[in-house]
């Protein structure tokens, strides 16, 4: 199940270790980095980069990387206060964000397997790259 593969990968080292260092090479280049108020800008572009991280198989199949679009809408189904306006409070805000995120493309993967099980099928063999690879 892919919402379970991607729990499984959230909880794991191999997720912290990814998210803090895409984090990292986001804020290079930026002005200060106080690790409070963090803007939408580095929480899109780490979200982006996560994506290279996910580990192989089901999971680098299925899922897309999220867009700015996607990333709000994720945010916004649970409540999270829009970051444009005041970006993300603190680094436990910013990690929780990113869960959330990838929870939500974990579901909607899960959605297309079982409401499009040809597409998927058809996603996880290769014949289609969701990725526009």
């Amino acid at each position: 199940d892919l919402v379970e593969e991607m729990e499984n990968w959230l909880s794991s080292d191999d997720f912290d270790r990814a998210w803090r260092e895409c984090y990292d090479r986001a804020c290079k280049g930026s002005t200060g980095r106080s690790d409070r108020n963090i803007s939408e800008t580095l929480l899109l572009q780490t979200a982006a980069s996560l994506h290279n991280h996910l580990p192989l198989g089901a999971l680098e199949r299925m899922i897309p990387a999220p867009d700015a679009e996607f990333v709000r809408g994720a945010l916004e189904a649970v409540g999270v206060e829009d970051p444009r306006r005041a970006g993300l409070q603190d680094l436990e805000h910013f990690e929780a964000a990113l869960v959330v995120v990838y929870t939500h493309l974990a579901h909607c993967a899960s959605l297309l397997e079982s409401e499009m099980p040809g597409m998927a099928h058809a996603i996880l063999t290769g014949k289609i790259d969701p990725r526009g690879a």
